[in-house]
């Protein structure tokens, strides 16, 4: 039997930038001298230190020469001007319904003063710290300087914790800020929480769907299976219409692959840039690297011919850079009007250091909600004024907020009756995700529906302290819960409102083990994208067909009071959206918790799948009144892939020292930290050598680790392969080769064997002398496109396979030729 092993949800990492990445215009200033007397009067920002902190032992000071990224928000002068005028905005009949702001007007109306923002960089500037602005932005700016100086300007105490081998640092004293800056909230004083890619389930093997097939399809569907079933109008794919979408770290390689996956499915090549925010001076984080490749190809694919995508990220996956990328969108004088993010934190909740059993301490363990939340706030609440959504994934742990718990003795998972954040802000769309089966047309049919139910793992539920949005009150929905208190604890003034619940609508996420979505990773075609971040960058691009069909500069705006409008009707909901567990045979009812109301889906809106999923064509009659775009675009050319890139004098990648990162352990592994990648053919011209290099290559087996597994991968005609090498605790050295197929690695148990050597220390070497004839035969000339290297810790056992959890990678950069020679 072939042994499996399964990708654990934090995926590759990749290095090459391919594409335009465009920095933040405006430049870090340096810290000056102090020109600002510190001011008497002094306000206390509460709620910054994290609830429950107490509970952790810390480990003593954090380093006072270590650097700390901050941002800084103001708080906006005129909230009840705003609230008021948000309401106009979408309420039909009134003088200001749909006149959506530009960025300009908006800051002239409700925005924060230039000279206020001006004194808050002086004062930052006083206490030694570096600034960086963002465009056009008043409310918000990043900040940096030594935690000694951050301590003593923001009188402060921060400490280091150590939970399971990882140190973190956190504040235990809420700043206190002179009252005359107007500061709003401060992020960054503490790196416990912040966003979180959704956790994917892992999975066993997935297969394409065989055309034609009688019994239907459960595999992975394309964007044509999906244009059929979503009911997406062939007259409309976008048109004039641009996307965002949002995340952080390395994006090298995000755009190769969308080029191959257009190319595969003769779509446009879409426009794309990156814009980058932080105070970081490199990007490092490659946890994203698969996140991005599913997030811009399923968008692109429901909405090929939009004019662009335009990525905003931040550097480093921390609240202050990501509060920067939102800022830095709604800013944006040409930003798209609707972006997706696919990422989520605990939302702020009062209590969460409170008895066992409350909202933020289940079972005894001690749950962080977010402090920074109403930073994110203000920025969402800009965009639906500005005529903006976002899009947001609810998660993939069911009725529970997608969060890592700490408890005295290390990170535990447990269940929480809170939801994950930003899909829980009245201000964005939150997106649940389905399980879809089909009947495939092949080339003289559409393909239909065969069953489509709720995933067992889709995000969703209400919230006990955000209120809804006036969209959300009346029947339907029936909404189950009053909210008694805000996220900050403060009583909401009787009667209490209706809390936020979510998801708003849905969208397939598959089940991710046999149910998802084609995407290309690495150059490796027909791999498996899943999870409800799949499913926000759906309606990301469906969303965008219908604000192409949309009178006026800003469409329809935001989507929620739109969406809402026609679940209502009785007539409008039943023709488009299919309804989501209404109970025939095509949709089945199901639950992501335990059997109750507010956990299974049902006829009409439901806490697991909203209204259902979209029919787009009826949608865009009902909403906009028409099918065609009213800003008809050429889109682009069709993609004609990635042309292959030789470096056939040198390495086939290389990858900076000290970026190993297992569980968090940030250059402290050195005989899992790749440098270098090398491919070539053996002198017989039997066998691919493949060659990496390590930083300090050792047989030592972190704590907790079944295996070091070394993988060097590379793909031909659509299939990506491997060499492997292990190391097991007591020493052994194997060799091995197999293929990845979704989220899957099988090692090859037939044929012959692999031959190597491992040699150690300094710049160590790990060679694998892979049969050729056992990896597709590729022939002399052939391209291998896009070979990577990746190290893996083994959870689980080496006779059965298990979890292989990531620890570093390098590549892809440039592409093989077998045979070719330096000249």
């Amino acid at each position: 039997m072939p042994r499996v092993r399964l990708l654990s949800v934090r995926l590759r990492r990749l290095a090459r930038v391919a594409f335009v990445v465009v920095l933040t215009a405006a430049a870090a200033v340096p810290a000056q001298t102090p020109t600002v007397a510190r001011a008497a009067l002094t306000a206390t920002l509460s709620g910054t230190v994290l609830r429950g902190l107490a509970k952790l032992a810390p480990a003593g000071p954090t380093d006072p020469a270590m650097q700390i990224s901050l941002g800084i928000g103001v708080a906006h002068p005129y909230d009840a001007e705003e609230d008021a005028y948000l309401q106009a905005l979408y309420t039909p009949g009134d003088p200001l319904f749909e006149q959506f702001l530009e960025p300009d007007a908006y800051q002239q109306r409700f925005g924060v003063s230039p000279a206020q923002l001006d004194a808050v960089v002086a004062w930052l500037h006083s206490g030694g710290l570096t600034t960086t602005s963002l465009p056009n932005t008043t409310d918000y700016v990043l900040a940096s300087g030594t935690a000694a100086q951050v301590s003593q300007l923001l009188n402060v105490s921060l400490q280091n914790y150590v939970v399971e081998g990882v140190t973190h640092y956190a504040t235990t004293i809420d700043p206190t800020v002179p009252a005359t800056l107007g500061l709003e909230a401060i992020a960054g004083l503490d790196n416990f929480q912040g966003p979180r890619l959704i956790p994917h389930t892992t999975a066993t093997t997935v297969t394409q769907a065989a055309p034609n097939a009688t019994p239907p399809q459960i595999g992975l569907t394309t964007p044509h299976t999906l244009w059929d079933i979503y009911d997406q109008p062939a007259s409309n794919k976008g048109e004039g219409q641009a996307m965002a979408i949002f995340g952080w770290g390395v994006t090298d390689g995000v755009q190769d692959d969308l080029r191959r996956f257009e190319f595969e499915y003769s779509l446009p090549a879409t426009p794309m840039t990156v814009n980058y925010y932080g105070t970081e001076t490199a990007v490092t984080d490659t946890i994203g690297a698969t996140e991005w490749r599913l997030d811009t190809q399923a968008a692109t694919g429901m909405a090929p011919n939009v004019v662009g995508l335009k990525l905003y990220f931040g550097k480093a996956g921390t609240d202050a850079d990501l509060i920067a990328a939102y800022k830095a969108w709604v800013n944006d004088r040409s930003g798209p009007l609707q972006g997706s993010s696919s990422f989520s934190g605990c939302e702020e909740a009062p209590g969460t250091d409170s008895a066992t059993g409350g909202p933020g301490s289940p079972a005894g363990a001690l749950v962080f909600g977010n402090p920074n939340q109403d930073l994110y706030e203000r920025a969402l609440r800009q965009a639906v004024m500005e005529g903006r959504t976002m899009f947001a994934s609810t998660g993939d742990t069911g009725s529970s907020c997608p969060f890592t718990t700490l408890v005295l003795n290390g990170v535990t998972p447990a269940y929480t009756p809170m939801q994950g954040y930003p899909a829980v802000s009245r201000y964005a769309v939150g997106v649940g995700g389905t399980v879809l089966y089909w009947n495939d047309g092949g080339t003289s049919a559409p393909s239909t529906r065969a069953v489509e139910y709720t995933w067992n793992y889709t995000g969703g539920g209400s919230s006990n302290f955000l209120k809804a949005g006036s969209y959300q009150e009346g029947v339907p929905p029936a909404l189950l819960v009053h909210c008694a208190t805000d996220p900050h604890g403060r009583p909401y003034p009787a009667p209490p409102p209706l809390c936020r619940g979510i998801p708003d609508v849905a969208a397939q996420s598959g089940d991710v083990v046999s149910n998802g979505y084609t995407i290309t990773i690495n150059g490796a075609n027909d791999q498996s994208g899943g999870g409800t971040s799949l499913s926000s960058p759906l309606w990301l691009g469906m969303w965008t067909r219908i604000q192409a069909a949309a009178p006026g500069a800003k469409g329809k705006g935001f989507a929620n009071p739109a969406l809402y409008r026609v679940g209502r009707d009785a007539v409008k909901g039943a023709r488009d959206f299919f309804d989501i567990g209404k109970g025939t045979p095509d949709a089945p009812p199901n639950c992501n918790g335990p059997v109750v109301p507010l956990n299974c889906s049902h006829i009409g809106w439901d806490y697991v799948s909203g209204w259902g999923v979209p029919d787009v064509k009826n949608l865009l009659q009902d909403i906009d009144g028409r099918l065609t775009p009213t800003h008809p675009v050429a889109p682009p050319p069709v993609s004609t892939g990635v042309p292959p890139r030789l470096n056939p004098c040198g390495p086939v990648w290389t990858s900076a020292a000290g970026n190993d990162s297992y569980l968090a352990q940030q250059g402290q592994n050195p005989q899992l930290d790749l440098i270098r990648g090398d491919l070539s053919l053996s002198t017989d011209g039997l066998h691919l050598v493949t060659t990496l290099t390590v930083t300090n290559l050792s047989k030592t087996v972190p704590t907790g680790s079944g295996a070091n597994e070394y993988y060097f991968l590379w793909s031909y005609k659509g299939t990506q392969y491997f060499s492997r090498v292990e190391v097991d605790p007591v020493g052994n050295v194997t060799y091995g080769d197999g293929h990845v197929a979704g989220n899957t690695f099988t090692t090859r148990a037939t044929g012959p064997a692999d031959t190597g050597s491992f040699v150690p220390g300094p710049n160590g070497k790990l060679v694998v002398n892979v049969p050729l004839d056992q990896v597709g035969g590729p022939a002399a000339g052939a391209i291998l496109t896009s070979p990577n290297g990746q190290v893996r810790e083994l959870v689980g056992t080496t006779a059965t396979g298990g979890l292989i959890v990531p620890a570093d990678q390098g590549g892809p950069q440039y592409d093989y030729q077998v045979g070719q020679t330096c000249h």
